[in-house]
């Protein structure tokens, strides 16, 4: 059904598509489905540029940037990420893989970005694509429409302004948020992944030397691992990821309790001995959330709480 023969709605807006959310996915669907002729409006809660995780590629996005055509914006805010070292407190050696060995040869090269920055490229091209995007707008509630029709989309601005809008499909690519997992009441905790993150950026690490530079680092340790990702303005990314029993001794504040787990783990704190925390530390939960039952006939959720097996009954990749 195309946007002009979409039936008469109670809703103010009217689009062919809308996507919750204004992450690297939905952002990539709204450009690639503006691209395709359908009408997107993209609904974002917050205002870009804003702090995120996630910040190490992988080197399957570059072929996708070029596609998006933001591939030279990328470039310049990344840092060249070749490869991937693992570092065992409990083996001498050091296990390097560089992208270049892979079966396929085709992608050498990934990207260290700064998610501000990195999502903040990705929304404002959806932006330019045609794509309608609306910052500020959070999603509050959503009903769908008989025989297949859609559904009517009410959210809310920063102002307490609210609005409608009829779409022909939905997306929710709302991340943690999972939209449409509370509002179907599939979400789910895994117990076998049910960890916690702390993390901060650092100046003045130390890095691995030439071409190597910007290798992620991964570092085990006693309670868990770290990240280590080195970023092109000179700062790093470092990460903890730790089992619940162990986080739940911490007795100090989330700054010293990072800083102390550093120090259970010598390779990085001797990579940081030199370093200064310039960040606050945050502390979230890294468990992925399943979603059982998460979408209608004219819905797809992707992201953080969508498994890769569950899928809408009308896939974004069949639309014409």
């Amino acid at each position: 059904m195309s946007y002009d023969s979409m039936p008469a709605g109670p809703a103010e807006h009217r689009c062919n598509v809308l996507v919750i959310g204004g992450g690297p996915a939905d952002s990539t669907a709204a450009t690639l489905l503006e691209e395709k002729g359908h009408r997107v409006t993209l609904l974002e809660k917050a205002h870009p540029p804003r702090f995120h995780i996630g910040e190490s590629l992988l080197p399957a996005n570059p072929p996708l940037f070029e596609k998006l055509g933001v591939r030279a914006e990328v470039e310049a805010i990344g840092m060249e990420k070749w490869g991937a070292e693992f570092v065992s407190p409990w083996h001498e050696h050091r296990q390097t893989f560089e992208f270049a060995d892979a079966w396929d040869k085709s992608m050498p090269l990934a990207y260290q970005v700064r998610r501000s920055e990195f999502d903040e490229i990705l929304i404002r091209n959806a932006a330019r694509k045609g794509a309608h995007v609306i910052e500020g707008c959070r999603v509050r509630d959503v009903e769908f429409l008989p025989n297949d029709e859609g559904a009517i989309v009410r959210a809310e601005h920063d102002d307490g302004r609210s609005e409608t809008w009829q779409c022909r499909f939905l997306i929710d690519a709302s991340g943690r948020d999972t939209f449409l997992g509370n509002r179907f009441k599939g979400k789910q905790r895994n117990p076998r992944h049910n960890s916690s993150a702390l993390y901060g950026h650092f100046k003045g690490a130390q890095w691995n030397a030439g071409k190597k530079a910007g290798h992620i680092s991964l570092f085990w340790f006693e309670h868990g691992w770290f990240w280590f990702i080195p970023l092109a303005d000179g700062a790093t990314s470092v990460g903890a990821v730790i089992w619940p029993a162990h986080l739940k001794t911490r007795k100090q504040p989330v700054r010293d309790f990072f800083l102390d787990l550093i120090a259970l783990c010598p390779t990085l704190a001797e990579r940081l001995k030199d370093a200064e925390l310039v960040s606050d530390v945050e502390a979230t939960g890294t468990f992925p959330i399943p979603v059982t039952a998460a979408t209608a006939p004219t819905t797809c959720s992707w992201g953080t709480p969508m498994p890769s097996s569950i899928r809408s009954s009308r896939p974004v990749s069949c639309w014409p």
